[in-house]
């Protein structure tokens, strides 16, 4: 066995023993749910903020949806709905007033708040004012506005909430199927690889993803709350590192939430997943070197092998990487695509692998080149732990 053989047999070793883990875990994470699960208990005001902007093409359903926590009347007297705007020049406002309306009709409080929120992160300078008019509110729900709730599992994201130990929850998103390839590749990514959040929470346990999370609002306000965020890309894992240093538990839920969006090219969603990247870069480097080590590892660890071989230094060993990673690959796509409550047969599994492993690939190529990016409309300069600044 030639050096060559030996470093691509042990890369190859390592992705397969992280995504047999991942999968592992994945699998004690029950199925998500077919239909909405009301809270277990529901006695105190629970407010529900969904910071919007612009009119995306789902936003009728997404916002018009709740699922069983607008189901039973015993619960409707404590939920409070909040649909946050930075103007109310918004292309939202008319969508949200008529949501609004639908909601109040069945006995809701259901209200627009205009923000006018200016910092470089809107959506947390959107929670922070919308926040600081609801102080009684003890338990926050913030929910994006291209989150569809229909089937969404409320007392999977609220339950663990009764340890005190815990200061927030949130539900792993995943997508529905999109109309362009940009959305294709998109929704494999989120569920058809080892980046799919319900796979990455079983083996990330200091992460948090800001789609769904339900928070307690004595521990935000202990950390500043989204207020101090307003200059931060990536506030859900600056909240996640700042929970972490005073000792409060942050947890996934046992449920997943569905975005709906769609329309987007290639471009739109490298640069989105460049974002990410960038917040990881930013806050966490000493991950970054795990995107090519595990999370887009099979392609390169194929095209490692495969020249080894063609170059004469590494033989049947470099093969056996090969195959190793390619079925640790196959294994991750079927365990994310269940995980996330896909069904994805053969064919989709592996067009899931190609596009997600590329976009990954792509984006992780973006964040590592510029620390600029443009964010509703904005250039922005990402510096060190995640704080924007106004690109020049």
């Amino acid at each position: 066995m030639t050096v060559a053989d030996a470093a691509l047999l042990s890369w190859a070793a390592v992705v397969a023993a992280v995504s047999a883990v991942a999968v592992v875990r994945s699998l004690r994470r029950p199925l998500p749910a077919a239909a909405s699960r009301p809270p277990s208990a529901l006695a105190a005001p629970l407010l529900v903020v969904r910071p919007c902007a612009g009119a995306e093409a789902s936003l009728a359903l997404t916002l018009g949806s709740l699922g069983a926590l607008a189901d039973d009347p015993a619960h409707r007297p404590f939920v409070r709905l909040r649909f946050a705007v930075a103007s109310p020049d918004d292309a939202a406002v008319p969508v949200i007033t008529a949501v609004c309306d639908r909601f109040a009709a069945r006995g809701l409080d259901a209200r627009l708040v205009v923000t006018g929120a200016t910092a470089p992160n809107q959506k947390s300078d959107q929670l922070a004012r919308a926040l600081a008019a609801e102080p009684d509110a003890a338990t926050v729900v913030i929910v994006d506005s291209d989150v569809d709730l229909t089937t969404f599992d409320w007392d999977a994201l609220l339950s663990p909430l009764a340890d005190p130990g815990v200061a927030a929850v949130w539900a792993p998103p995943h997508e529905a199927p999109g109309i362009t390839p940009g959305d294709r590749a998109s929704e494999a990514l989120l569920g058809g690889s080892l980046h799919a959040f319900a796979l990455l929470a079983g083996i990330d346990a200091g992460g948090l993803v800001g789609k769904v999370v339900a928070l307690r609002r004595d521990a935000l306000d202990a950390i500043g709350g989204f207020g101090s965020l307003g200059r931060h890309l990536g506030e859900d894992m600056e909240l996640a590192r700042r929970w972490r240093a005073r000792g409060a538990r942050v947890v996934a839920s046992r449920g997943v939430a569905l975005a709906r969006v769609s329309g987007r090219t290639g471009a739109d969603v490298a640069a989105r997943y460049g974002r990410w990247l960038l917040v990881i870069r930013a806050q966490r480097p000493w991950l970054l070197a795990s995107y090519p080590g595990l999370f887009f590892a099979t392609p390169l660890v194929v095209l490692a092998a495969t020249g080894a071989v063609l170059a004469g230094r590494a033989g049947a060993a470099a093969l056996g990487a090969e195959a190793l990673a390619v079925a640790a690959r196959a294994l991750v796509a079927w365990a994310a695509a269940r995980a996330s409550g896909r069904r994805a047969g053969f064919g989709a599994m592996a067009t899931d692998v190609v596009l997600a492993d590329g976009l990954l690939g792509w984006a992780f190529v973006r964040a590592l080149t510029s620390r600029t990016v443009r964010w509703r409309g904005r250039a922005l300069r990402v510096a060190a732990r995640g704080e924007l600044r106004d690109a020049t």
